[in-house]
Protein backbone atom coordinates (compact mmCIF):
# COMPACT_ATOMS: atom_id res chain seq x y z
CA UNK A 1 0.00 0.00 0.00
CA UNK A 2 2.90 2.24 0.52
CA UNK A 3 3.53 2.20 -2.91
CA UNK A 4 0.00 3.22 -4.02
CA UNK A 5 -0.10 6.49 -1.81
CA UNK A 6 3.51 7.28 -3.53
CA UNK A 7 2.05 6.65 -7.06
CA UNK A 8 -0.64 8.75 -5.86
CA UNK A 9 1.07 11.39 -4.64
CA UNK A 10 3.69 10.84 -7.44
CA UNK A 11 0.54 11.70 -9.83
CA UNK A 12 -0.61 14.51 -8.04
CA UNK A 13 2.69 16.01 -8.10
CA UNK A 14 2.72 15.84 -11.74
CA UNK A 15 -0.50 17.45 -11.76
CA UNK A 16 -0.35 19.65 -9.80
CA UNK A 17 3.14 21.09 -11.77
CA UNK A 18 1.75 20.70 -15.20
CA UNK A 19 -1.16 23.10 -13.56
CA UNK A 20 1.75 24.97 -12.58
CA UNK A 21 3.03 25.46 -15.76
CA UNK A 22 0.21 25.71 -17.77
CA UNK A 23 -0.82 29.03 -15.39
CA UNK A 24 3.02 30.06 -16.00
CA UNK A 25 2.52 29.77 -19.92
CA UNK A 26 -0.53 31.49 -19.61
CA UNK A 27 0.97 34.26 -17.74
CA UNK A 28 3.97 34.73 -19.82
CA UNK A 29 1.74 35.39 -22.94
CA UNK A 30 -0.70 37.68 -21.47
CA UNK A 31 2.88 39.74 -20.36
CA UNK A 32 4.62 39.39 -23.82
CA UNK A 33 0.74 40.24 -25.41
CA UNK A 34 1.12 43.61 -23.09
CA UNK A 35 4.39 44.53 -23.98
CA UNK A 36 3.42 44.05 -27.58
CA UNK A 37 0.64 46.41 -26.97
CA UNK A 38 2.76 48.74 -24.84
CA UNK A 39 5.64 48.43 -28.09
CA UNK A 40 2.68 49.24 -30.43
CA UNK A 41 1.49 52.17 -28.85
CA UNK A 42 4.77 53.90 -28.46
CA UNK A 43 5.08 53.01 -31.67
CA UNK A 44 1.59 55.22 -32.65
CA UNK A 45 2.41 57.99 -30.32
CA UNK A 46 6.28 58.48 -32.00
CA UNK A 47 4.54 58.07 -35.42
CA UNK A 48 1.69 60.68 -34.40
CA UNK A 49 4.57 63.32 -32.94
CA UNK A 50 6.61 63.16 -35.70
CA UNK A 51 3.19 63.59 -37.72
CA UNK A 52 2.38 66.74 -35.58
CA UNK A 53 6.09 67.92 -35.92
CA UNK A 54 5.61 67.83 -39.67
CA UNK A 55 2.72 69.78 -39.98
CA UNK A 56 3.81 72.37 -37.43
CA UNK A 57 6.46 73.25 -39.58
CA UNK A 58 4.55 73.49 -42.68
CA UNK A 59 2.64 75.77 -40.96
CA UNK A 60 5.94 77.47 -39.64
CA UNK A 61 7.30 77.28 -43.37
CA UNK A 62 4.81 79.02 -44.98
CA UNK A 63 3.98 81.43 -42.58
CA UNK A 64 7.91 82.47 -43.59
CA UNK A 65 6.94 82.22 -46.73
CA UNK A 66 3.29 84.90 -46.71
CA UNK A 67 5.27 87.48 -43.95
CA UNK A 68 8.21 86.83 -46.90
CA UNK A 69 5.68 87.81 -49.58
CA UNK A 70 4.15 90.88 -47.46
CA UNK A 71 7.77 92.06 -47.21
CA UNK A 72 8.35 92.28 -50.99
CA UNK A 73 4.94 93.66 -51.34
CA UNK A 74 6.05 96.34 -48.76
CA UNK A 75 9.34 97.33 -50.30
CA UNK A 76 7.43 97.26 -53.86
CA UNK A 77 5.27 99.92 -52.72
CA UNK A 78 7.70 101.84 -51.11
CA UNK A 79 9.73 101.81 -53.92
CA UNK A 80 7.09 103.29 -56.09
CA UNK A 81 6.02 105.77 -53.69
CA UNK A 82 9.84 106.80 -53.84
CA UNK A 83 9.69 106.77 -57.25
CA UNK A 84 6.16 108.91 -57.41
CA UNK A 85 8.17 110.92 -55.23
CA UNK A 86 11.63 111.49 -57.47
CA UNK A 87 9.00 111.66 -60.66
CA UNK A 88 6.88 114.93 -58.88
CA UNK A 89 10.59 116.62 -57.68
CA UNK A 90 11.46 116.32 -60.94
CA UNK A 91 8.40 117.71 -62.94
CA UNK A 92 8.51 120.69 -60.15
CA UNK A 93 12.26 121.15 -61.06
CA UNK A 94 11.20 121.11 -64.33
CA UNK A 95 8.61 123.58 -64.03
CA UNK A 96 10.57 126.00 -62.43
CA UNK A 97 13.22 125.62 -64.91
CA UNK A 98 10.58 127.06 -67.43
CA UNK A 99 9.31 129.65 -65.32
CA UNK A 100 12.58 130.94 -65.13
CA UNK A 101 13.49 130.74 -68.81
CA UNK A 102 9.78 132.22 -69.77
CA UNK A 103 10.74 135.19 -67.52
CA UNK A 104 14.43 135.31 -69.13
CA UNK A 105 12.06 135.40 -72.28
CA UNK A 106 9.70 138.26 -70.93
CA UNK A 107 12.90 140.09 -69.51
CA UNK A 108 14.11 140.14 -73.37
CA UNK A 109 11.06 140.51 -74.82
CA UNK A 110 10.15 143.81 -73.06
CA UNK A 111 13.95 145.21 -73.28
CA UNK A 112 13.65 144.53 -76.69
CA UNK A 113 9.77 146.43 -76.93
CA UNK A 114 11.22 149.33 -75.05
CA UNK A 115 14.32 149.92 -77.15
Amino acid sequence: MARRGSILGLTIKVAKAIDKAGKQATRDAERRQKALAREQAQIERNNEKRIRERERDQIRSQKILENEAKQALKYAIDEEKQQLKNSLINAQDEYLERCSERAVLRKQFINSVLR
